[in-house]
């Protein structure tokens, strides 16, 4: 009787690893879309984007959750039929796809850090020129010349 508890088990959690396995590989899919949009400035899409992934957010708390109803069922036969091969295979699976989500991520971080420093650096200038242009304003009117007529 308890075997086929424990295969039942190893039958659900494997089930709920495919379904986590499949929805972090369309998290990648998302992270590395990011990264794109970031990179060629299509920053239209950015805040949709934003949005899918904080959804993503929220799908990661009930993938732990799931996973944690299982265990507290009965943590012994969890232990054991988290041993199977299958599952031990996704897995692994799923901590590869995670770690190559976070590399993606710390790109983007990486990449975004720079562009802000560009941006401020740009605004800096703009600042500057908007002072020059405020004193020649100031200035008195003085004749224009074009084409080399007063």
């Amino acid at each position: 009787m308890e075997f086929n508890q424990i295969t039942q088990l190893e039958r659900e959690l494997i089930f709920v690893l495919k379904e986590e396995y499949s929805f972090y590989q369309s998290l990648y899919i998302l992270i590395d879309k990011q990264k794109d949009m970031v990179k060629y400035e299509k920053d239209e899409k950015l805040l949709d984007l934003y949005t899918e992934i904080e959804r993503c957010h929220q799908r990661i708390q009930q993938s732990e959750e799931k996973i944690s109803a299982l265990k507290e069922k009965n943590p012994k036969m969890f232990h054991i039929a988290s041993a199977a091969p299958e599952v031990k295979k996704l897995i692994n699976s799923i901590v590869t796809m995670v770690k190559k989500s976070i590399g993606l991520v710390r790109e983007n971080e990486e990449y975004l850090r720079g562009r802000h420093s560009r941006l401020k650096t740009e605004l800096k200038g703009l600042k500057n020129s908007q002072q020059i242009l405020k004193y020649l304003r100031d200035s008195e009117p003085a004749p224009q010349f074009v084409d080399g007529k007063n």
